[in-house]
């Protein structure tokens, strides 16, 4: 794969995370707890797949575009994004 493409790739799905998780805060006023802590678990297992799926195969050939534990943002997106790395 070319290094630009999978720049691209990577820049795309963390992009597509951290909209995931900006879904969080509302989602969580709008509906009860229960219905919350499903939802929190469907985005979870969104960003694990994204993880295993998309960013582990680039990461096989550019190591350096894997995602670091300091890319992840505070509070309940690092909760979410803990299986980033």
């Amino acid at each position: 794969m070319d290094r630009k493409i999978a720049e691209q790739i990577v820049a795309l799905v963390n992009g597509s995370i951290d909209q995931l998780i900006a879904t969080l805060g509302p989602v969580e006023e709008a509906v009860s707890p229960e219905e919350f802590a499903a939802y929190k678990r469907g985005i979870a297992k969104v960003i694990s797949a994204f993880d295993t799926g998309v960013i582990d195969l680039v990461a096989r050939e550019y190591p350096d575009l894997k995602p670091t534990d300091e890319d992840s943002a505070p509070s309940e997106a690092a909760e979410t994004r803990h299986s980033r790395n």
